[in-house]
């Protein structure tokens, strides 16, 4: 039996220009697994550009299928939503459950033992003509608060408050520039 996990971060834009971070400003070889080596986690990340629940569930040229199967995480770390609230038609109930839909598939197709859902990134600004700025910021308080509360007893899906200390840096905000609405 291997003493290594997997963990696939997996999610929009953010996360690609995050391991990219990653690898241009800190010593790759210290922090490309987030310093966790050493305790035997192995961590990959998978951003799609544009990236949101439906591009993730229908997987048209099957990176996703493929990283699955290159690196079989044991838990994959989801870090998607922002791009399906910048969007004219959202609609929160069916995000909701179409992310459920896709825990599921994690879970009993690719065998992922633990999924944590992060809270959705907050943006600087968001693409012209979508959604206001006050608006998209109360989706994701909701849509937040319900994973929250929702994953609370739930044994293997859990809900992570980053509290966006992962976007501290304002490099990853760069396309969004500042905020307008």
């Amino acid at each position: 039996m291997s003493t290594t996990c997997r963990v696939l971060v997996l999610g929009h834009s953010f996360i690609k220009r995050l391991y990219k971070d990653i690898l241009n400003r800190w010593k790759p070889n210290l922090v490309q697994n987030l310093n966790l080596r050493h305790a035997g986690v192995l961590v990959r990340f998978l951003g799609f550009p544009g990236g949101n629940r439906d591009r993730l569930l229908e997987d048209t040229q099957n990176r996703l299928r493929q990283e699955m199967i290159r690196f079989p995480p044991e838990i994959v770390v989801l870090q998607i939503g922002g791009n399906d609230l910048d969007s004219e038609e959202f609609d929160i109930s069916l995000y909701m459950e179409k992310v459920r839909l896709f825990i599921g598939i994690l879970q009993t197709t690719y065998h992922v033992k633990k999924v944590v859902v992060c809270e959705i990134f907050p943006r600087l600004s968001l693409r012209a003509g979508t959604t206001c700025h006050t608006v998209y910021h109360h989706g994701k308080y909701l849509i937040d608060q319900y994973f929250y509360l929702g994953l609370a007893d739930h044994p293997s899906v859990s809900f992570w408050f980053h509290k966006s200390r992962l976007t501290a840096q304002e490099k990853l905000y760069v396309r969004w520039g500042s905020p307008q609405c």
